[in-house]
């Protein structure tokens, strides 16, 4: 399992990172804000948080080492 912090500021920085997460789809990631948990697949998802607030990431799956490299601009 890979924690981390991510900062999703706007609507084009949410499609970018949906994109992202596109390529590991065998790679359950899930973001939570507050009481609120999300798929990290899902655009609307992402955009139903608060991107004002830290957004707590959860990754579990194997071989997601290229995963927390293609993460590197969103962690905070």
């Amino acid at each position: 399992m890979y924690y981390s912090t991510v900062a999703i500021h706007n609507i084009a920085t949410a499609r970018q990172f949906v994109a992202m997460t596109a390529k590991y789809p065998k790679i359950k990631i899930m973001l939570n804000c507050r009481e609120y948990s999300v798929d990290a697949h899902s655009i609307i998802g992402i955009l139903s948080l608060d991107l004002t607030q830290p957004i707590k990431l959860e990754a579990e799956g194997e071989n997601i080492d290229a995963l927390i490299a293609d993460l590197k601009p969103y962690t905070v």
